[in-house]
């Protein structure tokens, strides 16, 4: 169970925690709380939602206990890093990696709350109604955070990096997914 879940827990606590070692110690603890709570675990649930819940809500424990660090560095080795479509423009690799660094950056501008869905909603994919169940909120609660989310972060976008912002009526985004 460690093997299969150590490596989303560290990238979820990371992502939201914004330091790795912090992110590492989350895990930790995230995992020992599994192995010592399986009992309680409901099987007629999704275990990832529980998992989840778990590491989002001690991740933002440790953000509260230490602050924000700010600027959030890149993952050591994240085979997301940098993906890029096959055939994809070499460019197309560039402004990635300029949008990767430019989120690392701005997230740090986020309470943990709002971060917190937009990690699980936008990165790591999550429905809003799964995301809503991991936080302990409701639907419109999640989509309140990334609206607020995305707010603070196209600002930050537009302030810092204008260049990375898609023309009013390209965004394709759905505030309300």
């Amino acid at each position: 169970l460690v093997r299969l879940k150590r490596d989303r827990v560290v990238r979820t606590a990371y992502q939201i925690t914004g330091d790795l070692d912090d992110a590492l110690d989350v895990a930790q603890g995230v995992l020992l709380k599994l192995w010592q709570g399986l009992d309680r675990f409901d099987p007629r649930r999704r275990f990832d939602t529980w998992l989840y819940r778990i590491t989002v809500n001690a991740a933002i424990d440790m953000i509260r206990s230490r602050g924000p660090k700010g600027i959030l560095q890149p993952l050591p080795g994240d085979p997301s890093d940098l993906r890029v479509a096959a055939g994809a423009p070499a460019d197309a690799a560039v402004d990635l990696g300029r949008l990767q660094q430019a989120f690392l950056r701005l997230a740090g501008a986020l309470a943990p709350k709002q971060r917190a869905a937009f990690v699980l909603r936008e990165i790591e994919g999550l429905e809003t109604g799964e995301v809503a169940r991991v936080m302990g909120v409701t639907e419109s609660t999640v989509r309140n955070h990334l609206m607020q989310a995305r707010r603070v972060l196209r600002s930050g976008l537009e302030r810092d990096y204008p260049e990375l912002v898609p023309p009013a009526g390209s965004r394709g985004e759905d505030e309300n997914r």
